[in-house]
């Protein structure tokens, strides 16, 4: 059941981060509903989770884009397992938090990608653009990552995935 939610998700992000265009004034940053998916199983799930979850969110990104298979999985898993290290020190279950940790991953994802794309020549982008289109990103990731945790703790909740408390931060059976 968790794969089959797992899968759910990822698909149902990648829809919506396709369906959803770029937004110009934010240097054609999309909206990174993927790396919110990624957030989500770095703060309330165990890494073996995570990593499957970056993996396959980062290969559906590469197939949605003109990026080579294999370079967003990267990015994905690194920001994951550095937030992820984090999730012992802060409430998982407040707002902040995913704002924060949602601007973090779309900052250093978009980075990593950024640092990938020029140092194999695959596009020649100034750093301004570059910096423009993190800003976006962080933006987006800090409404988006919000709404999808909150989206994602109410699914494994639904189908028994995490108990029912007062708290649904807790261990998944």
């Amino acid at each position: 059941m968790n794969a089959l939610v797992m899968l759910s998700l990822t698909i149902l992000a990648a829809l919506l981060q396709a369906v959803i265009p770029s937004f110009p004034r934010l240097g054609q940053a999309n909206i990174p509903a993927l790396a919110a998916i990624v957030v989500y199983y770095a703060l309330a799930r165990d890494r073996r989770d995570l990593i499957t979850v970056a993996i396959l969110a980062g290969l559906i990104q590469d197939g949605m884009g003109l990026i080579p298979f294999g370079y967003s999985p990267v990015a994905f898993g690194v920001m994951g397992v550095l937030i992820s290290k984090c999730k012992e020190l802060v409430f998982v279950h407040e707002l902040l938090t995913h704002m924060l940790f949602g601007i973090l991953m779309a900052v250093g994802s978009t980075l990593i990608l950024y640092i990938l794309l020029t140092s194999t020549n695959l596009i020649d982008l100034r750093a301004s653009q570059a910096l423009h289109r993190v800003a976006g990103s962080a933006l987006l990731g800090a409404v988006a990552t919000p709404i999808l945790f909150r989206g994602c703790a109410h699914l494994d909740r639904m189908m028994g995935l995490v108990e029912s408390t007062d708290s649904p931060w807790q261990e998944i059976r």
